[in-house]
């Protein structure tokens, strides 16, 4: 029997609740893929129908009813079972009373993950799980194994791959924290796992870092013996207190013998290596792989070139959403002139390595928002001289970004100047999603250099 027989055979005619829709396809593809198998869905969200209107008009031919604004109890303790979005809190009062009720709760990772019938490759950590899933999943292809990418990646729908997913295939998941807390629920570990690092993160959703380190462990802590985890080399202390069952693999920047091309920055040459002691362990083509690597260029919205002038360079770090990942950003771009793009809400992460990076940049753009309030009060101190007022419009900090870097070009012809939007915090106080903020810079970039070329 094919997987979808089965799970039509299981969930046909059954009531399934979608907590969360979100707008990244996630709630949408649960949705679709359970009302194709005949099931009858609800979809409830906080969010109203105004703020979740794409997502919502993607669902309009089907047969589907909507909670929004607000969660009715009588929709959990009327369903047979749930999917809980990842932004939703486990202790959610009416997720509570449904488990109280033996209602079973599902997350769309953890579930595609117990029915998928491939080897799961699982790739984690605070900072460089995009990069190293993309890298992982070219070697893979270049290698003529058939697989597929899923997980955390926006509008891509996990659930739906697993009618299209056979026993030899391989899956290269990217999973972030919160659908790892599904895992944990399930207790399923991917075959293959990789760590990439662990840095302060997320903590106006996890009360302590132990409660987010103990979400991410979910990516080894179920593994068997004959499994894999390859390992950032400075997590080995916090492993070895775990004693992992599965054989543990260590890497560092180092162990990747070549220089990377268009990648830059020391976080890039660890995920390389990651990527590298990963094809290692699947036996694919040594020489092969090192030259996919080096070759390897930047995935959207991560320290990705989005235009070049002669003067400038557009670099958009959208998902820089914490203060660690845009000092890593700094030091990527530390022999050039930059203009960095900073602000907006808070994580409640402490950010003294970002402060101690801000000697390394030419100007500070600041845009609204929690983390800036925080935040100004020390770089006043150390940095007023760099710093422009706080913009509460992206197109306007841009602009103005453009205006100091025409400056510093001009006192030194000779070099570029980078324009760095890294923002180092979440974007929810002007958009929708950090994807959303960064696809807005995109094309305020291209409406900027179209009015210089026509000017």
């Amino acid at each position: 029997m094919d997987i979808e027989t089965q799970l039509r055979a299981k969930y046909g005619n059954k009531k399934i609740l979608v907590v969360g829709l979100g707008l990244l396809g996630g709630g949408v593809g649960i949705a679709k893929f359970f009302s194709k198998l005949g099931s009858i869905v609800t979809v409830t969200d906080k969010k109203d129908e105004t703020q979740l209107k794409p997502s919502i008009d993607e669902l309009r031919e089907l047969d589907v009813r909507f909670t929004l604004g607000r969660h009715d109890p009588r929709d959990f303790l009327s369903a047979d079972v749930i999917f809980k979005g990842p932004f939703v809190p486990w202790d959610l009062p009416e997720i509570l009373k449904a488990q109280k009720n033996k209602i079973p709760i599902e997350m769309e990772m953890s579930f595609f993950a117990s029915y998928c019938p491939a080897k799961i490759i699982g790739i984690t950590g605070t900072r460089g799980k995009s990069t190293t899933t993309q890298m992982i999943y070219t070697l893979l292809k270049n290698s003529g194994i058939a697989c597929h990418l899923a997980g955390n990646i926006p509008h891509l729908s996990t659930i739906q791959l697993l009618p299209k997913i056979q026993r030899d295939d391989t899956v290269v998941m990217e999973l972030a924290s919160w659908p790892l807390s599904g895992f944990h629920h399930n207790k399923l570990s991917p075959q293959l796992a990789v760590f990439t690092n662990f840095y302060p993160d997320h903590l106006n959703y996890y009360k302590t870092m132990d409660d987010y380190f103990y979400d991410k462990t979910a990516i080894f802590a179920y593994q068997k013996k004959e499994d894999i985890l390859i390992c950032n080399s400075n997590l080995k202390e916090k492993l070895s207190k775990m004693l992992p069952a599965s054989r543990v693999i260590y890497f560092s920047e180092n162990d990747f013998p070549e220089k990377l091309i268009y990648l830059k920055g020391k976080h890039n040459r660890e995920n390389a290596a990651a990527a590298y002691q990963a094809a290692q362990q699947l036996r694919l083509d040594n020489k092969s792989s090192i030259k996919v690597l080096s070759e390897f260029r930047t995935i959207p919205y991560r320290l990705q070139t989005v235009a070049q002038t002669e003067a400038f360079t557009f670099v958009n770090d959208t998902t820089s959403t914490t203060p660690v990942a845009t000092a890593k950003a700094i030091q990527a771009y530390e022999k050039e002139k930059v203009v960095l793009i900073l602000g907006g809400m808070d994580k409640n992460l402490p950010f003294d390595e970002l402060l101690s990076q801000l000697d390394y940049v030419e100007s500070i753009v600041l845009l609204k928002g929690s983390f800036t309030d925080r935040l100004l009060s020390q770089i006043e101190k150390h940095y007023v001289k760099k710093i422009t007022p706080v913009f509460d419009s992206l197109e306007r900090a841009v602009y103005e970004a453009v205006k100091i870097a025409e400056n510093i070009h001009n006192k030194h012809p000779s070099q570029k100047v980078v324009i760095l939007f890294s923002p180092g915090a979440t974007s929810f106080a002007m958009f929708n999603n950090e994807f959303h903020r960064g696809d807005m810079f995109n094309e305020i970039v291209k409406r900027l250099i179209k009015d210089h070329e026509t000017s």
